[in-house]
């Protein structure tokens, strides 16, 4: 037996169990088989973790930080010191029965053991296990026990003696500076080696469950541990209500010396009864949980839990402290777990929200629907503000972006930080009751928000990058635009957005310039130009129903629109729209000249034309008061498609009805007939060099050049009376006006063309004029133009002066003549005498221009016949076809008759004589031609 003192009393524990075995049989028997029971199913595997836990106690009710040292001898055996409260006699008792406990809950919240139980693990692995410590050693031997039992003649036998029911006293002192040390003898099939291993890897977990302990070494691994309380942030009342942190984390590092140097990091949350542990990296950010985990009480169960934290808790456990006492309530584990989640990152938050579809049992579930309710309603989710929210009370944008954020982040509290609202997180956000929000209820959300537009702009700018399709667009349909006018819309549709201009037209509901952004376009609003602007029916129906402070105010937009835009069109009838005078009364625009205009200088005194009030003029611009309708030059007007002659211009329905048909577009100058008689000249240099007024006067059919042929008067002399120099078609009828400009006034000027009978009495006048130099050629062409101007109907021949003179084809000024209406007649007329009505003469043409000149026609004024028949002849014949190409005159198919020489003998008045002519046609329509000479 072993040998030496005895201060617990072992001796007499001894002899009382095996008084207990001799009287009954049933309890030996009970005890051994309670005992391998235990061995072989509560506590198989868990001898490092109930040694190391006693040691963790042993430290708890000393009030010191625990060490416990783990190594093996040559020997085999293998020893587990530690520091702490040595061992007691309730301590030794304890060990030697089944079921009794000298701890309680006086040992302090932390105390691990409650049924005295868990040194049963040693008899798991060895027939021999020695306890030395400070007040006392004792031993543990199955050989003994066996020996004791055959000399107390205990009749009942077992499969083998129980290992924990008897001890020996020895003197034996715990190794070095510890002051317990436990001493196991591996049996047959378990070796120090395998122990050893064992413990190793079990290092770091017990000292994360056992808080009473800050190192563990085995042989030569030491493995330490750091608790470092690190406080959480204060939790805001209004947004964490009732509930606050009650306990602040700690970070855990955990260093492992040997065999290579590792460092591990852990957070901790205590709650009430609960210790939630999670791994994390150097930067703080949480690393993967594994898949499982199991839950502790402090040590290891067999609960496997799927929650990414893990759990440490002091719920009471079955005897075998691998299940949860009956009366255990799993979901008061729970508590806690907020304050984890507060104490990580806002980046690693929701990667300790339990995901869904993980349960592995019933204890599992329960402790995560506890957890997931306590999450509900506690203050932890990142704000966008940077605050916390409590998640029944948030919401969620998918795929927040940090721009998006720090725009919505002032006006809406309850938005979740962009580094939890990946699309990822939002089963987990659901989950913890975390209401989520898209597009479309974001900008309803936004509808009565009152902020500045640029704000509105940065919205826009974030949103941009969120709206990739048309569904997105049309989601937006209600997001708020702020307008020019101070006003919200809902919507983006119905609105414009300025292009190439700042001002806001009243007339037209434009975007805010400071919220412009490309997003409102692509959500509905449309770009507008100036030219659109000012074409918009809208300013017509303003400029035709304001008041007068509204029409001012009008007028200054518009002024505004035309200085955005130099190039726009200007629509026609804004001349019409109301501007202040030098009087201050508001006036059309068309009705006011500028001050300093050259219009003024040519009009008549009392022109019905106000000025233009001159600040107006300072602060608009000359150049933007002409183009809406200021005069400055003559004013013009445009319309497509005229039916009628309703433009209010001076004879307009005398020029429309000389047309043959109304013209496609009707484009003249204004006011000409306000044109002072005397300034004409100065007028016509105004019209020359107006670039809007310039190109009507190359018009000869339009109204404006036919106005001033008729009635612009220069040198006392209407315009048409004149020519343009480089006119040689009418040279020396029509004098050369003398005008710097006078080629650009070449359609304005007169011509061959006849256009009334006054002007047919002007030029048959001037061919009549002896001291004019006139060409016979351009005699016959104005002769022509004369007797085409009757047969339009612009002149009756019985209305015109007969001339005293007319201009025969030899350009002479001749009282008598005769006009030419047979061309083979001139043959026997002498050139002086002979008028033309045209270079081809044309028999009506010939009738008509002698009863305008009052003269007789050459057929009537000659009688003439051929002596002979001569040789009739085909009107192919040789001498046939030379005369038509040398003559021009086609015989058509009329009798030719050919003749050695070709005579006739004239009769004219009462003279006769003979002519020798080169063709000629008789009055029968036969035609005479001399006979070709042939070489011999």
């Amino acid at each position: 037996m072993v040998d030496g003192t005895d201060p617990f009393g072992v001796g007499e524990l001894r002899a009382a169990t095996l008084s207990s075995w001799r009287s009954s049989g049933n309890r030996y028997l009970e005890d051994a088989t309670t005992e391998d029971d235990l061995v072989t199913v509560g506590y198989r595997d868990r001898l490092f973790t109930e040694l190391v836990a006693n040691a963790a106690d042993a430290a708890a009710a000393a009030g010191v930080t625990g060490l416990v040292a783990i190594w093996s001898t040559d020997q085999g055996t293998v020893h587990i010191a530690n520091t702490g409260a040595p061992l007691t006699s309730d301590g030794v008792r304890s060990l030697l029965s089944l079921r009794v406990s000298a701890k309680s809950d006086a040992a302090g919240p932390r105390s691990v053991g409650r049924y005295g139980v868990g040194f049963t693990a040693t008899a798991a692995v060895a027939d021999r296990v020695e306890v030395r410590s400070t007040s006392g050693s004792i031993v543990f031997d199955r050989s003994h026990t066996a020996d004791a039992i055959a000399a107390d003649d205990i009749g009942a036998t077992a499969a083998r003696a129980p290992l924990l029911r008897l001890a020996w006293p020895t003197d034996t002192m715990p190794a070095g500076a510890f002051d317990t040390e436990v001493v196991i003898w591996p049996r047959a099939g378990t070796t120090a080696d395998a122990l050893m291993s064992a413990a190793q890897s079990q290092a770091v977990d017990l000292l994360l469950e056992l808080d009473g302990l800050n190192e563990i070494s085995v042989v030569d691994t030491v493995v330490t541990i750091e608790r470092e309380t690190v406080p959480h942030p204060p939790v805001p009342e209004e947004r964490g209500g009732s509930r606050a942190s009650r306990r602040a984390p700690q970070r855990l590092t955990i260093t492992t010396s040997s065999p290579a140097h590792t460092v591990s990091r852990t957070w901790i949350q205590a709650g009430a009864r609960t210790r939630w542990l999670i791994e994390i990296d150097e930067t703080g950010a949480v690393l993967d949980p594994p898949a499982v985990s199991v839950l502790c009480a402090p040590t290891p169960t067999d609960i496997e839990l799927s929650l990414p934290a893990s759990c440490i808790t002091d719920l009471p456990l079955t005897p075998d402290r691998r299940h949860l006492h009956p009366s255990a309530d799993i979901a008061s584990a729970a508590d806690g777990y907020t304050d984890l989640i507060r104490a990580v990152q806002d980046s690693s938050r929701l990667r300790l929200v339990p995901a869904a579809g993980r349960i592995r049992n019933r204890d599992d579930a329960v402790l995560t629907d506890a957890v997931l309710a306590e999450l509900t309603d506690g203050p932890w989710l990142p704000a966008a503000d940077g605050t916390e929210l409590t998640p029944s009370r948030a919401v969620v944008f998918g795929d927040l972006t940090a721009e998006l954020a720090d725009v919505l982040s002032p006006i809406m509290g309850d938005l979740a930080h962009p580094s939890v609202s990946e699309r990822r997180h939002l089963t987990r956000l659901r989950s913890v009751g975390v209401g989520e929000i898209g597009l479309a209820d974001l900008a309803e959300r936004l509808i009565g928000v009152e902020r500045p537009p640029s704000w509105w702009r940065d919205l826009y700018s974030a949103l941009s990058p969120l709206v990739t399709t048309a569904a997105d667009a049309e989601e937006l349909g209600t997001l708020p635009v702020p307008r020019s006018d101070g006003r919200t819309n809902i919507g983006a549709r119905g609105l414009f957005l300025a292009d190439g201009f700042t001002t806001s037209p009243s007339w037209i509901p434009t975007v805010d310039p400071d919220a412009r952004h490309p997003l409102i376009e692509r959500l509905g609003a449309t770009a507008i130009s100036v030219t659109d602007a000012l074409a918009d029916p809208a300013l017509r129906q303003l400029v035709d129903e304001a008041d007068d402070d509204h029409l001012i105010e009008t007028a200054d937009e518009v002024f505004e629109l035309l200085t955005a835009d130099p190039a726009a069109p200007v629509p026609e009838w804004l001349a019409g729209m109301p501007i202040a005078d030098s009087e201050g009364d508001l006036v059309p625009a068309d009705e006011l000249l500028l001050p300093d205009s050259p219009l003024v200088s040519v009009l008549v005194d009392d022109a019905p034309f106000g000025r233009v009030a001159p600040d107006l003029v300072a602060r608009v611009g000359v150049d933007v008061l002409r183009r809406v309708g200021v005069g400055w030059g003559f004013m013009t007007v445009v319309d497509d498609l005229p039916v009628a002659a309703d433009h209010d211009l001076p004879d307009e329905q005398q020029w429309w009805d000389s047309l043959d048909e109304p013209p496609e577009t009707l484009a003249a100058v204004l006011d000409l007939d306000l044109v002072d008689e005397t300034r004409w000249n100065d007028a016509l240099t105004l019209l020359a060099t107006d670039e809007h007024t310039a190109p009507l006067l190359a018009d000869r059919a339009g109204y404006t050049a036919w106005w001033l042929r008729h009635h612009a008067v220069v040198d006392g002399q209407r315009l048409g009376w004149y020519r343009a120099p480089s006119d040689d078609s009418v040279a020396g009828v029509r004098d050369a006006i003398r005008h710097e400009h006078a080629d650009q006034l070449a359609a304005a000027l007169g011509g061959l063309e006849i256009e009334s009978a006054a002007d047919a009495d002007t030029v048959l006048a001037h061919l009549g004029d002896p001291d004019r130099d006139i060409v016979g050629g351009v005699a016959a062409d104005v002769h022509a133009a004369v007797v085409a101007a009757a047969r339009r109907g612009v002149l009756d021949p019985e209305d015109l002066a007969v001339p005293q003179r007319v201009r025969s084809t030899t350009g002479d000024a001749v009282e008598v003549g005769v006009v030419l209406d047979r061309p083979w007649l001139i043959q026997v007329l002498s050139p002086t005498e002979v008028v033309l009505a045209g270079s081809r003469p044309d028999v009506d043409d010939a009738v008509l221009l002698a009863e305008i000149l009052d003269l007789p026609i050459a057929s009537d004024e000659v009688r003439a016949e051929v002596p002979g028949d001569g040789v009739a002849a085909v009107h192919g014949c040789a001498e046939a076809t030379l005369f038509v190409a040398q003559w021009g005159h086609d015989l058509g198919r009329g009798d030719v008759r050919l003749h050695d020489e070709l005579w006739v003998r004239l009769r004219r008045k009462s003279s006769e004589r003979d002519v020798r002519v080169h063709w000629w046609v008789d009055e029968n329509g036969v035609t005479h031609l001399p006979r070709m000479t042939r070489p011999r």
